[in-house]
């Protein structure tokens, strides 16, 4: 699935590199990072344990490494209605914590994608 999402927004990605991929039955861990052509990166870090759990953490960085946009649900930010998927979300150096429509790489690079149209 990375690889098809990586295909279809090639417009904007200068290279990416899957770093680990492991997997044993329905249990996998993924770490991978997108170079985008404007020289954000994006580091993809996925573990699913069978049906029970699903952890991820997207960190988006520009190219002097500061943060763009994390993705991720460690279960922290209770009070966000979205519960434990949230995003963390740097705008004029200031970071805001704020829902998130979970792990879903799709929904990720299609909001990659708009914003690098706006």
């Amino acid at each position: 699935m990375l690889l098809d999402l990586l295909k279809q927004y090639q417009e904007i990605i200068a290279s990416f590199e899957i770093q680990a991929y492991d997997q044993e039955g329905a249990n996998f861990r993924l770490k991978a990072q997108v170079l985008f052509k404007d020289s954000s990166i994006l580091h993809i870090k996925q573990i699913v344990l069978g049906e029970s759990t699903f952890k991820y953490a997207y960190h988006w960085q520009d190219e002097s490494g500061g943060l763009i946009c994390r993705w991720d649900n460690a279960p922290h930010w209770s009070d966000i209605a979205t519960y434990p998927h949230h995003k963390h979300v740097m705008q004029n150096n200031i970071e805001t914590v704020t829902h998130s429509l979970g792990g879903d790489l799709t929904t990720l690079f299609a909001e990659i994608a708009a914003l690098f149209k706006a």
